[in-house]
């Protein structure tokens, strides 16, 4: 159905594509389809397009449900919507949002803006500007924090980053969990460097002794 729409086959090429309706769609992978919308492309086997403008879901069974300008490009990936998303990691999504990239194995971005999960299983919830560069790590939500080390946590807030194995900024502002184990929960400022360190909360404070402990409070 629909106007300008295009299945293209192959010699030997087995299993049928499908375009319900729309305009301008191409269907091009076997088993491959596209239910409506304008400018979308469906190019392996076996993936889908929902709907939307100009999507492309061009690697096995990849999906893109809708929106615009999103991208599926890993194996078994899914764009649920949205604008300029990608997915290039394999069984990777992103929920929606805009200019987001889930591009580790594994990885969920579930929506905001410009968040990008590099490390293998990794996830931002939502927010601006995040990173996810280790393997399992998690970003709530925030803007501008970045989880790098394998199996970090920043739970939300501004500029925190978690940059070592199983480090954790729970939110706030400007504060840096850099140690194996280490926590900052919140406050402003704050760098826990110690193994095993924790900072409650406050100000401008440091742990850098190993399993030393700071409750809040400024310049400590």
């Amino acid at each position: 159905g629909g106007r300008c729409n295009v299945i293209e086959t192959f010699v030997g090429q087995a299993g049928d594509s499908t375009i319900s309706g729309g305009k301008s769609n191409t269907a091009s992978g076997i088993n491959s389809t596209i239910s409506g919308g304008k400018s979308n492309t469906a190019s392996n086997c076996g993936s889908t397009v929902g709907g939307g403008y100009s999507n492309i879901a061009c690697s096995l069974s990849d999906t893109v449900g809708g929106g615009d300008n999103n991208t599926a490009k890993g194996s078994s990936s899914t764009v649920g919507g949205g604008s300029n998303n990608t997915t290039s990691g394999g069984s990777s999504t992103v929920g929606g949002g805009s200019n987001n990239i889930a591009s580790g194995s594994g990885d969920t971005v579930g929506g905001g803006m410009e968040n990008c999960a590099y490390g293998d299983f990794s996830t931002i919830g939502g927010g601006r500007g995040n990173c996810a560069y280790g393997c399992r790590s998690t970003i709530s939500g925030g803007k501008s924090n970045t989880a790098c080390g394998n199996s970090s946590t920043v739970g939300g807030g501004q500029s925190n980053t978690a940059s070592v194995y199983s480090s954790t900024v729970g939110g706030g502002y400007g504060n840096g969990a850099s140690s194996n184990c280490s926590t900052v929960s919140g406050g402003k400022i704050n760098t826990a460097s110690g193994y095993y360190s924790t900072i409650s909360g406050g100000a401008f404070n440091t742990a850098s002794s190993n399993r030393s402990t700071i409750g809040g409070g400024g310049f400590n």
